[in-house]
């Protein structure tokens, strides 16, 4: 198998191919908006790279074929404000990190819970109870992400706050010369602060579970009782991002809004709609990219046997990236007696990213006094399949009050 070295350099914007002592050839608009998944999820698993382009610092990484290196040439070459593959920074938002949504292949937009707030922020305002999500996630070559996130539920709003971080670990860095100058690594975050609503609000109705509503499994609190007009529920959310990524000492940082609507009909039917990372951009080097925003558009619906016993909800979202097609994703939850939770996802990339995913779930609020503070908790955990490159696993928890 023949091994081609490549060196990239950010400051020069060129790339050599040293395999054989070939001639260095150009390659323009290289940016430092690439990091080491970033390519793998846009251009597809054979053009992934496990190197980065930093500003005055060469990073080696091994590709497995000459044919890969071809892909990822044309990659680079494309201009930093074209509307293809690869012409976005920050493109760690796209990374899955929540283990619940993840095991549905992200199939969330439609949905009620805590990881609303990286889909869309309306699904918080459906929430009639206070919440809290954390989620590891032991990602590919060393990388790892981290998650977590709260929705409050106040009488005029649920407030809703996240924080992701992902780091490469160390890098082995070499200078121009091909002498190596120590480590390197990479650093990127996410901060969101949201704020959503439901109409209409019932206020008595705190801490109980819409029966208008695909609710989570939560055994311990107890459904609305009263009437209510079981028409329709309208709810809007809005979110404000802080992201800010560093690379081999470049650091560069934005802001950036998400707005979503989720519209609930009657006998357990949901839509959704949301635009993500709107706005923004990033600057590294002198090269200015744009956010990988993108729309979203999800309907749910459940399936209930006698007293519930088992409980089977069908998600399905269409995504559209600012630099991809159309990618459709669905996915499928079965409930085992409010307890055990089997999940199973498929998106329809195009030789980009995953394709299947699962997990599933475990309730512990049954073990839970009904006069605590905590009302509820549980364990998820999903897996991601990215082909040859290998598996994900992400582990959730998520606590209710």
């Amino acid at each position: 198998m023949r091994i081609n070295r490549l060196y990239y350099s950010a400051g020069a914007g060129h790339k050599e191919n040293r395999t054989g002592g070939g001639a260095a050839q150009a390659v323009t608009n290289l940016s430092l908006k690439w990091f080491i998944i970033s390519v793998y999820y846009n251009v597809g698993e054979r053009a992934f790279w496990a190197c980065l382009p930093f500003c005055h610092m060469k990073i080696r990484a091994y590709l497995e074929s000459g044919a890969a290196a071809a892909l990822l040439a044309v990659s680079l070459a494309a201009p930093a404000g074209a509307a293809g593959a690869g012409t976005t920074a920050a493109n760690f938002l796209k990374i899955p990190v929540a283990a619940l949504p993840s095991g549905m292949g992200e199939a969330y937009t439609a949905m009620v819970g805590p990881d609303s707030i990286l889909y869309n922020p309306a699904g918080l305002g459906l929430m009639s109870y206070s919440a809290f999500s954390g989620a590891h996630n032991q990602y590919l070559i060393g990388v790892k992400q981290e998650y977590l996130a709260v929705a409050w539920r106040f009488p005029f709003a649920t407030v809703g706050a996240a924080f992701s971080s992902l780091s490469s670990g160390d890098i082995d860095a070499y200078d121009e010369n091909d002498m190596p100058i120590g480590k390197t690594s990479t650093g990127h975050r996410l901060m969101v602060l949201s704020v959503a609503q439901s109409w209409p609000h019932f206020k008595k109705d705190a801490g109980r579970l819409d029966p208008m509503l695909i609710n989570p499994p939560w055994s311990r609190i107890e459904p609305v009782t009263d009437y209510r007009p079981k028409v329709y529920r309208l709810a809007a959310g809005a979110s404000v991002k802080k992201i800010d990524e560093k690379l081999a000492g470049e650091t560069s940082g934005t802001y950036a809004f998400d707005a979503g609507v989720t519209l609930v009909l009657p006998r357990h039917f949901q839509l959704g709609a949301a635009a993500l990372n709107l706005g923004g951009g990033q600057k590294f080097a002198e090269v200015s990219s744009g956010l990988p925003s993108s729309l979203r558009f999800g309907v749910a619906k459940d399936f209930r046997t006698v007293n519930d016993i088992m409980i089977f909800t069908v998600a399905s979202d269409m995504v559209k990236y600012s630099d991809q097609d159309y990618v459709s994703v669905t996915g499928l939850e079965m409930d085992v007696m409010k307890m055990f939770q089997l999940r199973l996802g498929y998106r329809n990339n195009k030789d980009a990213g995953s394709k299947l995913s699962g997990g599933f779930g475990m309730n512990f609020d049954r073990m839970a006094d009904r006069n605590s503070l905590v009302r509820g908790a549980r364990v998820d955990y999903s897996y991601v399949d990215y082909g040859s490159l290998g598996a994900t696993h992400r582990l959730g928890v998520q606590f209710i009050w």
